[in-house]
Protein backbone atom coordinates (compact mmCIF):
# COMPACT_ATOMS: atom_id res chain seq x y z
CA UNK A 1 0.00 0.00 0.00
CA UNK A 2 1.36 3.45 -0.77
CA UNK A 3 1.26 6.83 1.38
CA UNK A 4 -1.92 8.79 1.13
CA UNK A 5 -4.85 5.59 1.09
CA UNK A 6 -3.20 3.93 -2.13
CA UNK A 7 -2.65 7.49 -3.82
CA UNK A 8 0.65 7.94 -4.88
CA UNK A 9 2.46 10.87 -4.47
CA UNK A 10 2.88 13.67 -7.10
CA UNK A 11 6.35 13.64 -8.66
CA UNK A 12 7.67 16.96 -8.80
CA UNK A 13 11.08 17.56 -10.75
CA UNK A 14 14.27 20.40 -9.60
CA UNK A 15 12.11 23.57 -9.20
CA UNK A 16 14.47 26.41 -11.05
CA UNK A 17 15.65 29.31 -8.72
CA UNK A 18 14.87 32.47 -10.43
CA UNK A 19 17.21 35.49 -10.28
CA UNK A 20 16.06 38.32 -7.63
CA UNK A 21 16.72 41.46 -8.57
CA UNK A 22 19.63 43.43 -6.91
CA UNK A 23 18.63 45.13 -3.88
CA UNK A 24 16.72 48.44 -5.24
CA UNK A 25 15.39 49.84 -1.87
CA UNK A 26 15.35 49.41 2.02
CA UNK A 27 12.88 47.90 3.84
CA UNK A 28 11.35 51.53 5.21
CA UNK A 29 10.94 53.10 1.65
CA UNK A 30 7.41 53.38 0.26
CA UNK A 31 6.25 52.31 -3.49
CA UNK A 32 6.73 55.41 -4.69
CA UNK A 33 10.44 55.45 -3.85
CA UNK A 34 11.29 52.47 -5.19
CA UNK A 35 9.96 52.83 -8.54
CA UNK A 36 12.10 55.95 -8.86
CA UNK A 37 15.17 53.97 -7.35
CA UNK A 38 13.85 51.44 -10.26
CA UNK A 39 14.11 54.37 -13.26
CA UNK A 40 17.94 55.30 -12.16
CA UNK A 41 18.65 51.47 -12.17
CA UNK A 42 17.26 51.61 -15.60
CA UNK A 43 19.10 54.40 -16.80
CA UNK A 44 21.84 53.06 -18.36
CA UNK A 45 19.42 49.69 -19.83
CA UNK A 46 20.17 49.07 -23.49
CA UNK A 47 17.53 50.65 -25.49
CA UNK A 48 14.59 53.25 -24.49
CA UNK A 49 11.66 51.88 -23.14
CA UNK A 50 8.14 52.86 -21.48
CA UNK A 51 7.15 50.26 -18.29
CA UNK A 52 3.31 51.20 -17.22
CA UNK A 53 3.65 49.85 -13.52
CA UNK A 54 -0.33 48.97 -11.72
CA UNK A 55 -0.52 49.52 -8.08
CA UNK A 56 -3.63 47.45 -6.83
CA UNK A 57 -4.48 47.92 -3.44
CA UNK A 58 -8.15 47.25 -2.93
CA UNK A 59 -10.22 49.29 -5.25
CA UNK A 60 -7.17 51.67 -5.62
CA UNK A 61 -5.38 52.14 -8.58
CA UNK A 62 -2.33 53.88 -8.88
CA UNK A 63 -0.71 53.94 -12.13
CA UNK A 64 3.07 54.74 -12.44
CA UNK A 65 5.03 55.74 -16.05
CA UNK A 66 8.88 54.98 -15.72
CA UNK A 67 11.09 55.85 -18.20
CA UNK A 68 13.87 54.01 -19.04
CA UNK A 69 17.02 53.57 -20.81
CA UNK A 70 18.04 57.14 -20.83
CA UNK A 71 20.09 60.14 -19.03
CA UNK A 72 16.51 61.31 -18.39
CA UNK A 73 14.95 58.07 -16.97
CA UNK A 74 12.32 58.84 -14.56
CA UNK A 75 9.08 57.49 -12.62
CA UNK A 76 6.06 59.66 -12.33
CA UNK A 77 2.60 58.76 -11.26
CA UNK A 78 0.60 59.23 -14.09
CA UNK A 79 -1.14 56.47 -16.71
CA UNK A 80 1.00 56.16 -19.85
CA UNK A 81 -0.33 57.06 -23.18
CA UNK A 82 1.71 53.99 -24.67
CA UNK A 83 3.83 51.67 -22.89
CA UNK A 84 6.28 48.73 -24.04
CA UNK A 85 6.03 46.42 -20.72
CA UNK A 86 2.41 46.86 -18.51
CA UNK A 87 3.15 45.46 -14.80
CA UNK A 88 0.50 44.73 -12.76
CA UNK A 89 0.75 43.69 -8.79
CA UNK A 90 -0.17 44.87 -5.32
CA UNK A 91 2.27 47.03 -3.76
CA UNK A 92 3.29 44.58 -1.20
CA UNK A 93 4.75 42.40 -3.95
CA UNK A 94 6.72 45.53 -5.48
CA UNK A 95 8.67 46.30 -2.16
CA UNK A 96 9.49 42.51 -1.82
CA UNK A 97 10.49 42.60 -5.72
CA UNK A 98 12.30 45.59 -4.73
CA UNK A 99 14.06 44.62 -1.54
CA UNK A 100 15.56 41.64 -3.28
CA UNK A 101 13.26 39.38 -1.48
CA UNK A 102 11.29 37.64 -3.98
CA UNK A 103 11.82 36.97 -7.46
CA UNK A 104 9.97 38.58 -10.57
CA UNK A 105 9.01 35.22 -11.83
CA UNK A 106 8.26 33.77 -8.91
CA UNK A 107 5.98 36.51 -8.54
CA UNK A 108 4.60 35.92 -11.91
CA UNK A 109 3.98 32.35 -11.28
CA UNK A 110 2.70 32.35 -8.06
CA UNK A 111 -0.34 34.89 -9.57
CA UNK A 112 0.90 37.71 -7.76
CA UNK A 113 2.46 39.97 -10.53
CA UNK A 114 0.48 39.90 -13.95
CA UNK A 115 2.42 41.20 -17.55
CA UNK A 116 1.44 42.76 -20.63
CA UNK A 117 2.69 44.12 -23.63
CA UNK A 118 6.50 43.59 -25.06
CA UNK A 119 7.41 40.43 -23.23
CA UNK A 120 10.90 40.14 -24.50
CA UNK A 121 11.48 43.33 -23.66
CA UNK A 122 10.00 42.20 -19.84
CA UNK A 123 12.75 39.53 -20.05
CA UNK A 124 15.14 41.60 -20.77
CA UNK A 125 14.45 44.09 -18.15
CA UNK A 126 14.54 41.88 -15.46
CA UNK A 127 18.33 40.56 -16.61
CA UNK A 128 19.48 44.12 -16.45
CA UNK A 129 18.42 44.21 -12.91
CA UNK A 130 19.11 40.53 -11.49
CA UNK A 131 21.50 40.58 -8.98
CA UNK A 132 24.61 39.31 -10.65
CA UNK A 133 25.64 37.01 -7.37
CA UNK A 134 22.49 35.00 -8.75
CA UNK A 135 22.60 32.71 -11.54
CA UNK A 136 20.22 34.19 -14.46
CA UNK A 137 17.39 31.57 -15.26
CA UNK A 138 15.09 32.52 -17.53
CA UNK A 139 11.45 31.38 -17.79
CA UNK A 140 10.95 30.34 -21.20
Amino acid sequence: MTWQGGKRGREVGPVPVFARLKALSGARDAPDKALRLLAAALRDFAKPASIHVRLIDGDSVEHWEVQAGSENARAQRKQPKKADVIVIMRPQTWLSIAQGQLAPYEALYAGKLRVGGDFEMAKAITRHLSDPAMEYVAPC
